[in-house]
């Protein structure tokens, strides 16, 4: 820029006037030369030019805020400025009782997007109150900035308290405040605080289909060298005629709203095929980078670029340093600090090593054992990773590094928006590679490959799993794969090799360019789904369904036998007495909302963070000691998320009943809709396992927040209520054996515990007249009258042992009331695979029930897949085929259905030949065709 840039030369503006709403751009801030984009520093000094330059801390100039005010700060202003230095990339939301205040940087940024109006006073100031938090922090983030919420965790009557007990020296002067939640693009998991709104059309997987509410994607990159140079070389493929990698890639995508975590690592070509296609499906609303000097390269930065440029909800793209400075926790409890504070304080968020460290030091997933603690050996880095998810730990032993380096990174930011504990203790570690385009496979590459393939038979219906069992779609009589049976000695070593490489293909590989040039998820004009092959079949009732459905078109059957067994359920499906039973069951299906994302949200409410437990988990996040003033309102979202997840549940329960004598062929249909004792995969005890919930959580006492656990919901609880009758047994039994056998026989009518309540001190005091003698182990702890009418107060140590007892069994009693509601959605989660069989039955009928719907449809008809042995030639024939997304033409006419033959053997109707060659003018049709 010119030296008349304003990013490059600073100056003072007009200063402010006081008690008056001050134009933007002359508030104090503006007068501060820290903030400046030319003298702006990170928290290690480095100026915005700096490759390992840190957006995410600042350099505070407290004697410059002084010195350009006049004044000193005050103590809640220093404390502003102490979190803004740690979260210098957001927008803080600086609570100062019921309101949320915005202050200098931020107010500009308040004022602009939200449509704010300044406060008065020399200093930005903007705010509004708690309760509109989740709508103002959602066009926050939809306008591209990150949100903190800092609340207050100490109220003015605890401060008092801090400052009488401080001793001498320098007193507290202000309410602690913390960071709660930093929410981005990538992060929101819709807690009861949020606007849930966005989600309200919510209809697939990734950013087009969820309202903008895609996942984050973190992507770890190196460049691979061929012959001493890098990618630039001009020579493509490699010497066996496959695509030569020029790089690899390590991704973790974690969707935050279900509370799921992919991770994939994978070679890919020098146009980047495979990450396309990855970006393709998956629709990111964040993508997170290496940064620095030796970050993330040129080519994928403009990929990602030009991929943002093209998608109707653009991913907002940032960085993560070799090198990152992680905020410290300022909470006033010890074990809170200690547990989320990193043990030093700069961390290597990409290191595989600190990351694992730091996985086991969390204890976001279940110890190998309960004995040993948990910590990362780096000689055996699968030690103590035996109850980890499965694709985790395979990708630890495995020695996916590229994998685990991008899920540090993840890690890191998880932590950095306080929501980790959310989302990894859910325990749901999934695998996904990308379809091949590029040689270089390596053991962990592989390793992935198969993980994911397994996962991708389940998901697409060749594998049903029950949770026992898993029911292959190749009938045992018949080869289900195509090598079977083939004499390979008798056949060229390419050609040999290439049959044993199609036999172990699943899914048909469709890449990004595909999907775009066919427009299968959004249309070339506008990008979003209207016209697409996707908004001609997404029939489906429930979230859940049609994400499963979306990622069936995403990856289409490769075998006849697969194919056909699909189709055999949806042919099915579409008529008789199945599609009788499907026309209710889709009633039930749309009652359900999103299944997945509820099962998160209830995870969550009930206060499983990592490795806490009913009795000492609670309590440590920042969350749990906010003084908010609208816990009313949260409790009602609470019983409503909570309520809408049993009633959905519970009408899926009926879907077995509703096919119950119903006469189904396919054996995918019904493995589906079958109860697991009637040989299917479909919850057996769904519904009396829901009943209890229903008979012990009242709706309606629980949103007027009076709400109290019943036995049966807790462990802890139910332990601590049978201590409390016992003890009050055993000291009436102790009464009556001291005055039948001890004491004089007058006793037994003057013998009075006292202090009997919960709240009481010095608890079940013995009252006796004192002229009745008692043993010596009876202790005088007080007296009441004189004379003739004393009555002296006793302990015993038989009394005292059991007053122990009960005061801990009450603790233990009011401590789980006072988690309330939290303990019935911890049991409720700790059934969630139960659940979790229900969603995914519901979600593949769902699907089928969407195609059922389509194939209904006038015009389409089921194909007839033919066998193609390895001597075959393959053929197709199509007879008045119609494109299934063009209804009319451009001119406005009816479509011209069109026949094609070709393949196949002179013996055959079809053309015998393999190639056509299309002509003809412009809007002719030829694109139609070859995309039908």
């Amino acid at each position: 820029g010119s030296a008349d840039d304003p990013q490059k030369v600073f100056r003072k503006p007009s200063p402010p006037k006081d008690k008056t709403v001050n134009p933007a751009g002359t508030h104090w801030h503006n007068h501060f030369k820290f903030l400046h984009p030319a003298h702006r520093k990170d928290a290690n000094g480095r100026s915005t030019s700096h490759p390992d330059y840190d957006s995410r801390t600042l350099r505070v100039d407290k004697e410059e805020i002084r010195r350009v005010r006049g004044s000193k700060l005050t103590p809640a202003q220093e404390q502003w400025w102490d979190i803004k230095a740690r979260y210098a990339d957001a927008i803080l939301l600086f609570k100062t009782g019921k309101f949320y205040e915005i202050f200098h940087q931020d107010a500009d940024v308040a004022v602009q997007v939200l449509d704010f109006v300044y406060m008065k006073g020399c200093d930005a100031h903007a705010g509004f109150p708690e309760i509109s938090y989740g709508q103002f922090c959602d066009r926050l983030v939809r306008a591209g900035y990150k949100v903190a919420r800092v609340e207050q965790t100490e109220t003015p009557e605890m401060l008092k308290e801090r400052k009488n007990q401080a001793g001498k020296g320098k007193k507290p002067m202000v309410v602690n405040r913390e960071v709660c939640s930093v929410t981005t693009a990538g992060t929101r998991t819709f807690c009861f605080m949020d606007d849930s709104s966005a989600l309200a059309t919510e209809g697939g997987m990734g950013a087009e289909a969820t309202g903008g509410i895609g996942p984050l994607i973190v992507i770890k990159e190196t460049l691979v060298e061929s012959n001493g140079s890098c990618e630039d070389d001009g020579d493509a493929d490699g010497d066996d005629g496959s695509v030569k990698p020029v790089c690899e890639y390590g991704v973790a995508i974690v969707d935050a709203v279900r509370g799921t975590v992919t991770l994939g690592q994978f070679a890919d070509d020098v146009l980047r095929s495979r990450m396309l296609t990855l970006l393709t499906n998956f629709a990111p609303s964040e993508i997170l980078i290496e940064g620095g000097a030796n970050g993330a390269s040129d080519t994928l930065k403009s990929l990602l670029d030009s991929t943002a440029a093209t998608s109707a909800v653009p991913a907002r793209i940032g960085y993560v340093n070799l090198k990152e400075i992680p905020p410290r926790s300022n909470a006033l409890d010890g074990e809170a600090r200690k547990k989320f504070d990193r043990p030093t304080p700069t961390i290597h968020p990409w290191d595989v090593d600190e990351t694992l460290a730091e996985l086991h030091r969390r204890s976001y997933y279940p110890r190998a054992s309960r004995k040993e603690p948990a910590k990362y050996d780096k000689n055996d880095p699968g030690k103590g990773t035996a109850r980890w998810p499965e694709i985790l730990r395979s990708c630890v032993v495995g020695g996916a590094s590229l994998a685990l380096s991008a899920f540090g990174a993840a890690l890191f930011y998880l932590q950095r928006g306080l929501i980790d504990d959310d989302i990894l203790t859910m325990g749901i570690v999934k695998a996904y590679i990308p379809p091949a385009a590029a040689s270089g496979h390596n053991a962990a590459t592989e390793m992935l490959q198969k993980l994911s393939t397994e996962e991708q038979r389940k998901q697409g219906g060749i594998e049903v799993t029950d949770g026992d069992q898993e029911e292959s779609s190749a009938p045992p009589s018949a080869p289900s794969k195509p090598s079977a049976g083939i004499d390979f000695t008798s056949l060229a070593p390419d050609e040999a090799e290439a049959i044993a490489m199609e036999a172990q293909i699943d899914h048909m590989a469709l890449d990004g360019t595909t999907l775009a040039n066919l427009e299968i998820l959004a249309n070339s004009h506008s990008n979003t789904a209207a016209g697409s092959l996707w908004s001609k079949i997404n029939y489906a009732k429930s979230p859940h369904g049609s994400r499963l459905l979306r990622a069936w078109l995403l990856r289409p059957l490769f075998r006849k036998v697969d194919i056909d067994r699909r189709a055999d359920a949806v042919e099915e499906l579409v008529s008789g007495g199945p599609a009788a039973a499907l026309s209710e069951a889709r009633s039930a299906l749309a009652k359900m909302g999103d299944v997945e994302r509820l099962l998160s949200r209830v995870h969550s409410m009930g206060g499983a963070g990592a490795g806490s437990d009913t009795s000492s988990g609670s309590g440590l996040h920042p969350n749990d000691r906010a003084v908010l003033y609208e816990d009313d309102t949260y409790t009602k979202r609470k019983v409503g998320d909570f309520s809408k997840l049993l009633r959905g549940l519970h009408a899926a329960a009926a879907i077995p009943e509703l096919f119950e004598g119903v006469n189904i062929e396919s054996g995918l249909l019904a493995k589906i809709v079958r109860t697991k004792e009637a040989g299917g995969c479909f919850p057996s005890n769904l519904v009396d396992e829901l009943d209890w919930f229903f008979d012990n959580f009242d709706s309606k006492k629980a949103a007027a927040g009076q709400f109290e656990p019943s036995r049966g919901m807790d462990d802890d609880y139910d332990a601590a209520c049978d201590a409390l009758e016992r003890i009050k047994r055993e000291l009436d039994d102790y009464k009556q054996e001291m005055c039948s056998e001890v004491l004089h026989s007058s006793a037994k009518h003057a013998w009075k515990y006292i202090n009997t309540k919960e709240n009481s001190k010095d608890k079940y005091l013995i009252e006796l007249p004192a002229s009745i003698s008692v043993p010596n182990d009876f202790f005088v702890k007080g007296k009441r009258g004189s004379g003739h009418k004393q009555v002296n107060k006793y302990r015993t140590p038989v009394v005292e042992g059991l007053v122990q007892e009960l005061e801990q069994a009450i603790d233990i009693v009011n401590a789980c009331k006072a988690r309330g509601m939290q303990l019935i959605f911890a049991k409720f989660d700790s059934m969630r695979p139960t659940w979790a069989a229900a969603a995914t039955a519901t979600a593949m009928l769902d699907a089928l029930g969407a195609l059922a719907e389509a194939a209904s449809q006038p015009g389409f008809t089921r194909p007839t897949i033919l066998e193609c042995p390895p001597d075959g030639k393959p053929s197709v024939t199509v007879v008045q085929g119609r494109h299934p997304c063009v209804e009319v033409t451009h001119s406005g006419g009816d479509f011209v259905p069109n026949d094609l033959s070709m393949g196949g053997t002179s013996s055959d109707l079809a053309d015998e030949s393999r190639v056509l060659l299309l002509s003809g003018p412009n809007m002719g049709g030829k694109s139609t065709l070859l995309r039908q």
